[in-house]
């Protein structure tokens, strides 16, 4: 049930809620880093709540990030772009790990199709201004926002929080709510329900950043808003599932 779409969010210590979006063709960074097929993500997806909790939500039937390529059942399906805008991660885009037999993409909705290409994250988190393994883990204590900073600019992206303005909007750009959309798959009447699905699919975890913002000022936190570095779609302070 997915169509067309761009690139969005990331991992800035958290990873937020995905909503199944991909990243199209024309999306361009201010230097474009390489897909690395989930290997960027393995901290997250094994240590932390917020993977655990997406590792459990990709595979079932109403949410199914992590197998919407086996959707796609004929050839033509798996090599158009209309289909795989959606049910594909990195189309067109610069894949070190995980390329596709079928094409120049990363079967299934995965971490970087939401969240960005792993590669800059990988590499700030692993030696960040040339200043050695430790230097992120150091900074993400010192000044979790200019962390959260130097995520973003290395192809990062947090749905509601840098890019797009609200999770909604990612949600929709491969998911409608109207039968009647432009963008609606001729395949299926299947309607998405943005409250219901954001409830099943929210892997939110609690973090230091979000401990840090929490104590902002409102001026402080307006200003850190603006910058795009913290949540401005309301739907970011909602309470977390338990």
């Amino acid at each position: 049930m997915f169509k067309k779409v761009r690139q969005i969010a990331i991992a800035g210590g958290i990873l937020f809620f995905s909503a199944g979006v991909m990243f199209s063709a024309n999306t361009t960074f201010a230097k474009e880093y390489k897909y690395l097929g989930g290997a960027g993500c393995k901290c997250h997806m094994n240590k932390t709540t917020e993977g655990n909790e997406y590792k459990k939500v990709g595979y079932e039937e109403k949410v199914g990030h992590f197998n919407t390529f086996s959707r796609l059942k004929t050839d033509e399906e798996r090599t158009n772009p209309e289909c795989l805008s959606c049910h594909a991660t990195a189309l067109d885009k610069k894949i070190k790990k995980g390329k596709s037999k079928y094409g120049n993409f990363i079967e299934n909705v995965t971490c970087e199709a939401c969240h960005g290409p792993g590669d800059g994250y990988v590499k700030v988190k692993k030696n960040y201004k040339g200043k050695g393994k430790d230097a992120f883990s150091k900074l993400m204590k010192s000044d979790p926002l200019e962390a959260r900073r130097a995520q973003f600019e290395a192809g990062g992206r947090i749905a509601g929080v840098n890019s797009p303005k609200t999770v909604k909007e990612q949600c929709l750009e491969c998911h409608w709510e109207d039968p009647a959309a432009a963008r609606k798959c001729p395949k299926t009447d299947k309607l998405f329900k943005f409250k219901e699905y954001f409830k099943i699919d929210d892997h939110r975890d609690q973090d230091h950043i979000d401990d840090v913002i929490a104590k902002l000022s409102a001026a402080d936190k307006k200003k850190a808003q603006d910058e795009g570095i913290a949540a401005n779609d309301p739907i970011l302070y909602s309470p977390y599932k338990k």
